[in-house]
C-alpha cells in the first residue's frame, strides 16, 4: 500500500476512532506495510470490542508474533482458528505461538490442521519437525523434515533438521556409533551448507560428528566453521570450543 494512503487512513482513524471499519483497513495496511509497532497500538484497541472483529484476531495474531509476544499470539490465534478453522495461515501462526511457548503437542496438532489445507507448505512441515523432534518423535521428525526439502530443496534449515535427526539416531543405546546414520547426517548437513554457504550451526555439528568418526575431515570443517563465524560475536564462545575441538582432533590424527 502506498505511504499516501496509509496516511488518509491514519487520518480517517484520528478523526473517527471508533470506527471499525477504518481502524480493520489501517490495521491490514500496518501488517502488510510490517509495521508491527504501530499496528500494535492500531489494533489492540479492537479487543476492547464486543464483539471483536473476527478478521482482527488473525491479523493480530500475525503482529504479536512479530514482536515475539508468544503467549499473545497464541490467544488470538486461538480466537482465529474458532472463527475460521479451515484457514491455513491462522492455524500456522497458532502452531509457531504454541511452539515457542513449548506446548509442542497443540503445535503439532495447529500444523497438522494447516497442512490438511495446504499440504505443499515447505515451512509448516519444516516447524511441524521441529516439535516433533522436540517430542522426541525421530522418525516422524525426520519425515517432516525430509517432506519440507522436497517442497523446497534450497531449505537449509530442514536439511539442517535432517542432519539433527540422523545425528541423535547415530548415538546408540549402547555407546556405540551408527554409522550409517553418522554418514546421513554429515550429508544433510553438507546439503544445508550447500544452500546456505557458512552456516554456522551445521558446520559445527558436522564439525563434533567428524570428531566422533576421528575424520581428518573435521579439521577442514573446523576450519570452514572458524572463517565463517569470524566476524560474529555471538558466537565466540563456540569459536573458542571450536578451537579446543579442532586441536583435540589434530592430536588424535598424530598418535
Amino acid at each position: 500500500m502506498e505511504e499516501v494512503d496509509l496516511a488518509q487512513l491514519r487520518q480517517t482513524v484520528q478523526s473517527a476512532p471508533g470506527d471499525d471499519r477504518a481502524r480493520l483497513a489501517l490495521l491490514e495496511a500496518l501488517v502488510t506495510a510490517e509495521a508491527w509497532r504501530e499496528a500494535d497500538a492500531v489494533g489492540t484497541l479492537l479487543l476492547d470490542r464486543n464483539p471483536v472483529p473476527a478478521v482482527a484476531h488473525g491479523l493480530l495474531a500475525i503482529v504479536y508474533g512479530k514482536l515475539e509476544r508468544w503467549a499473545d499470539c497464541a490467544e488470538q490465534g486461538r480466537q482465529a482458528v474458532a472463527h475460521q478453522p479451515d484457514d491455513a495461515l491462522a492455524c500456522f501462526n497458532l502452531g509457531m505461538a504454541l511452539g515457542r511457548q513449548g506446548q509442542y503437542d497443540e503445535a503439532i496438532e495447529a500444523f497438522d490442521r494447516a497442512l490438511k489445507v495446504h499440504d505443499e507448505w515447505a515451512e509448516a512441515h519444516y516447524n511441524r519437525g521441529l516439535a516433533l523432534l522436540a517430542r522426541e518423535r525421530q522418525d516422524d521428525a525426520l519425515d517432516a523434515f525430509e517432506r519440507a526439502t522436497e517442497l523446497c530443496e534450497s531449505y537449509a534449515e530442514a536439511h539442517f533438521g535432517c542432519g539433527n535427526v540422523h545425528a541423535l539416531k547415530a548415538l546408540e543405546p549402547n555407546g556405540l556409533l551408527d554409522y550409517y546414520e553418522l554418514d546421513c547426517a554429515t550429508t544433510a548437513y553438507k546439503r544445508a551448507v550447500q544452500h546456505r554457504p557458512g552456516y554456522a550451526a551445521a558446520l559445527y555439528n558436522m564439525g563434533m560428528l567428524y570428531g566422533r568418526m576421528g575424520s581428518d575431515e573435521g579439521i577442514r570443517v573446523w576450519d570452514q566453521y572458524l572463517e565463517a563465524t569470524s566476524e560474529l560475536p555471538e558466537e565466540e564462545t563456540y569459536r573458542m570450543r571450536a578451537q579446543e575441538y579442532k586441536r583435540d582432533l589434530q592430536d588424535r590424527l598424530r598418535r
